[in-house]
């Protein structure tokens, strides 16, 4: 866990760095980039990586099949990327983004070379060290971005340092993964896996519009600049899922696995890890909507400063998000991902409409509040094809966020306090010194959370300590 920490620290500490150096149109434009390279990130192993965490027995002998198949599938993605570039620019108008999009293809070819190591890493949860492989990329990533940035200011650092840092972790993984490939390949194998892999790969295409559809119809409506204020709000708001929930994902996902037959255990295992996850989910939530001035001056500085509606209504969007990723786990490892695709399809057909529609008339902050409403309407619906799997009372799922609502409930009013004291003379500093404002409303909010806790849940404290540690809560004998 610590690895994770530092690795998430280097993040915002680099994006800081570089948010200062180069305009916002530069994020744009690498933004854009991604629109296509994502596309085509959805076919880098067809789904075979997910296949070979839920599959039971013979994982070696079809780990070789899935590994030929997905070196192939890269090679092709890079070539087909190359060629598919200038008409992505065309589409965007915007002829720059091709060479970026065809230098960045390179990274279907090297994370290929590990896609199947990174898995079998994964199901045999050898965590720590797909940890300090991701840190040690990182690394990589802030110190090529920040020299090529200082000396030359263009969206070329960010493309140059993306492409070192996948090197570097692919490298790293094959090298650790100790993965020795044998010159097999079984077709009966490859059916097999691509049975299941299919939904996964149909669940990747309807999440690949669901995460980039805003950022093509902002980049199409508003331009480079509009999507490089998105992005950044995107990546802040976005920041405990990507850096901490979704990590919890990926360790759920074959622990479900693991116990899928017994559906109590999956049971206590699922209401307990949503109350966890909101546990830490709902004061990162609270701190984005208090803070997102001051958070926005003192690391980006005032041209940034269009994004803070942006991030406060992201901070009430990652209310829910927990939700959702906490029963994608469940989904998957039940053998039941067809729900995830059918409520990322539901989701695309509300978003689409609603998107252009707001982002039309509302301009930037219209794709967010496009994203609010997709993600609080499916909630229902989402919690309710959990219910069929694993059997509890509405009752039952809700008391699981109660700890996190008193304790958020206690952050606010502290925090708000403190807001009514900078109105004083005494206190004025607080509206002018955004640093010394950001570390006392944050320092004071955090320690009324934890004190909260303490007191609400002081077992539950612990063990979310524990978890912070070593995400080792998942025991069974832990009832």
């Amino acid at each position: 866990m610590i690895n994770k920490i530092t690795q998430k620290v280097i993040s915002v500490g680099t994006f800081a760095v570089l948010a200062r150096i180069l305009d916002p149109s530069t994020f744009g434009l690498f933004a854009m980039a991604f629109i296509l390279i994502d596309g085509f990130q959805i076919f880098k192993s067809f789904g075979f990586d997910s296949a070979l965490i839920q599959r039971k027995e013979n994982i070696e002998e079809a780990s070789h099949t899935a590994y030929f198949i997905v070196q192939g599938t890269g090679v092709l993605m890079f070539l087909l990327c190359y060629l598919a570039a200038p008409v992505a620019a065309g589409f965007l108008h915007n002829q720059e983004v091709t060479s970026i999009i065809r230098a960045l293809g390179f990274i279907f070819v090297f994370s290929s070379f590990a896609r199947i190591p990174s898995t079998l890493l994964t199901k045999q949860m050898r965590f720590n060290v797909l940890a300090m492989i991701d840190l040690i990329g990182a690394v990589v990533n802030s110190a090529v971005a920040i020299t090529l940035a200082l000396i030359s200011p263009t969206v070329w650092a960010l493309v140059w340092a993306y492409l070192l840092k996948q090197l570097t972790v692919a490298i790293l993984t094959r090298k650790f993964s100790g993965y020795r490939l044998k010159w097999k390949f079984d077709t009966k194998v490859a059916r097999e896996l691509f049975r299941f892999g299919k939904f996964m790969m149909g669940l990747s295409i309807l999440y690949y519009f669901n995460d980039n559809i805003n950022n093509i119809v902002i980049a199409k409506i508003l331009g480079a600049t509009a999507l490089g204020y998105y992005a950044l709000s995107a990546n802040i708001g976005n920041f405990i899922n990507t850096h901490f929930t979704y990590l919890l994902e990926g360790v759920m996902f074959p622990a479900y696995s693991s116990i899928q037959q017994d559906r109590e255990e999956v049971k206590r295992v699922y209401l307990k890890t949503v109350k966890l996850v909101s546990i830490v989910a709902f004061p990162f939530c609270i701190l984005l909507i208090f803070l997102a001035k001051e958070f926005t001056l003192t690391l980006y500085g005032a041209k940034w400063l269009p994004i803070v509606p942006l991030i406060r209504f992201f901070g009430v969007i990652q209310m829910v998000v927990p939700v959702y990723v906490c029963s994608g786990s469940l989904f998957m490892g039940c053998g039941r991902p067809d729900y995830l695709q059918r409520i990322a399809l539901y989701q695309l057909l509300l978003q689409i409409p609603a998107l252009i529609l707001f982002t039309k008339y509302l301009g930037v902050i219209g794709a967010v509040v496009a994203v609010f409403v997709t993600f609080w309407s499916f909630l229902p619906l989402n919690i309710n094809w959990v219910r069929g799997l694993v059997k509890f009372q509405i009752k039952e799922f809700l008391q699981q966020f109660l700890p996190s609502i008193y304790c958020a409930g206690a952050m606010t009013l502290v925090m708000l306090a403190i807001k009514l004291l900078a109105c004083y003379s005494t206190f004025s500093f607080l509206n002018t010194n955004y640093l010394v404002s950001l570390f006392v409303l944050a320092f004071s909010g955090a320690v009324a959370y934890v004190v909260a806790f303490f007191y609400v849940d002081r077992a539950l404290a612990l063990e979310t300590k524990q978890l912070i540690l070593n995400f080792n809560f998942m025991k069974k004998g832990d009832r």
